[in-house]
């Protein structure tokens, strides 16, 4: 099942193939699938896409202006890097994914790993943190209803702190 917005520059695909609780689980990044479509344990990624670092440095905000210095910001800034790093499990193997908010919106980045090293280009959605949030819950909704484990009514996508 594919949960994305009406332009589908930013998603997810969530796919049960097993009840063992093992789904085909991809981001939808600026309209192009990031990840492995083979079957893995999703409950990690959507933890860490439901916990998102904000941040305020107003070099970010110059994103689509100067994409190249704001990748090599959270690149080597270590108060950027690794809080907006994320592993997402294995599901995103020849991936570097970082996702942030800065300002109102939810910030998304794929870069592809060529070999040992990530490719130059990169992916990037931006998403308004309420249309984001959204879409997330939707997911884990119809991935948590084959596992009656993950159905937590409480657990929401954490965009307030």
């Amino acid at each position: 099942m594919r949960f994305s917005t009406n332009d589908g520059m930013f998603g997810l695909v969530v796919e049960p193939v097993s009840t063992s609780g093992q789904s085909r689980f991809q981001l939808i990044i600026e309209g192009q699938l990031v990840g492995d479509a083979y079957p893995n344990f999703a409950y990690g990624a959507f933890e860490e896409l439901a916990h998102l670092p904000r941040f305020s440095d107003e070099r970010l905000g110059r994103l689509v202006e100067d994409t190249g210095a704001v990748l090599e910001l959270l690149r080597t800034e270590e108060e950027l890097h690794d809080p907006a790093t994320v592993s997402l499990a294995e599901a995103q193997d020849r991936w570097f994914v970082q996702r942030y908010i800065y300002q109102s919106n939810v910030v998304l980045i794929g870069r592809e790993y060529v070999g040992s090293s990530l490719d130059e280009s990169a992916l990037i959605s931006i998403v308004e943190c309420v249309e984001y949030a959204s879409i997330v819950e939707m997911a884990r909704g119809f991935w948590a209803r084959n596992d009656e484990r993950f159905r937590s009514e409480l657990w929401r996508v954490n965009i307030y702190s």
